[in-house]
């Protein structure tokens, strides 16, 4: 009998955990057109957030029956808070993440939800006929701007390859490849034109960019903290609804909607 009753009590207790509402954070710096805030007059609303992945979450715990939170925080807080989950108890999943060794013994990856292109922004001041680039690990021979918190574990860079990551901003890092402080800002490149499309900024006019020439596609992931208590639960429930959505064609037409939209 006391056997039965501990079975049922502690049912009862996990079904209470996984239907806790989730807090999911991402950067600060907006990732469009995946998520960012709407502008107004040119300027961001910061009282809701918008974009491809932030439908794509709607849709994810509709599927679920559960509630979420999105804030933007700086990334490498972001980041780190989710690491942290099981003692801050703040946030336990991030978005907008991209696949990395080290990432992965952090934290559980969702199945791949989008993809990007990687490339290089360069001054054509400097380059005025182009980066004179055959593969990617001709990269290695450039002085590298990067973000500070950006993983670029996927470029296959040299162990000993320094990468100037001062940095808070790919406005920033644009800047300084315009005013010739590094060669090549090395980035996904539908993010940062989507930051031009939604009118979080330009780019200087002698900023110019081209495709990493060899380089496979880089994927992006939900990603929930290993200390949390209901990180399988959570992952397999995130998982099954991506691949729901993938399916069903819910996940294309979202996409598709906001890449039209440039």
């Amino acid at each position: 009998m006391k056997t039965g009753l501990i079975t049922l009590l502690f049912l009862v207790a996990s079904s209470a955990a996984i239907a806790q509402p989730v807090r999911i954070c991402d950067d600060e710096a907006e990732w469009p057109p995946y998520t960012y805030y709407p502008r107004v007059d040119g300027k961001p609303d910061k009282s809701r957030l918008t974009g491809a992945v932030v439908e794509l979450l709607d849709e994810i715990f509709k599927i679920n029956e559960m509630e979420y939170s999105l804030k933007l925080l700086p990334w490498k807080r972001c980041i780190n808070e989710v690491y942290r989950f099981g003692k801050n108890r703040k946030y336990e999943v991030f978005t907008n993440g991209s696949f990395s060794v080290e990432r992965t013994e952090k934290y559980y990856l969702s199945t791949v939800v989008y993809s990007t292109h990687q490339g290089v922004f360069y001054s054509k001041k400097k380059y005025p006929n182009g980066v004179p680039m055959q593969k990617s690990s001709d990269l290695n021979r450039f002085a590298l701007c990067g973000v500070h918190g950006y993983n670029y574990d996927t470029y296959g860079l040299a162990k000993e390859k320094k990468i100037d990551t001062g940095a808070k901003t790919l406005r920033h890092a644009l800047t300084k490849i315009s005013k010739l402080r590094c060669d090549l800002l090395p980035n996904s490149l539908e993010p940062v034109y989507g930051g031009v499309a939604v009118g979080k900024y330009t780019i200087p006019a002698d900023i110019a960019s081209m495709p990493i020439p060899g380089m496979d596609p880089t994927t992006f992931h939900i990603f929930v903290s290993k200390s949390s208590p209901r990180a399988y639960e959570l992952l397999t429930k995130i998982n099954q609804a991506i691949l729901i959505l993938q399916h069903n064609g819910v996940s294309k037409k979202i996409f598709d909607k906001y890449f039209s939209e440039r």
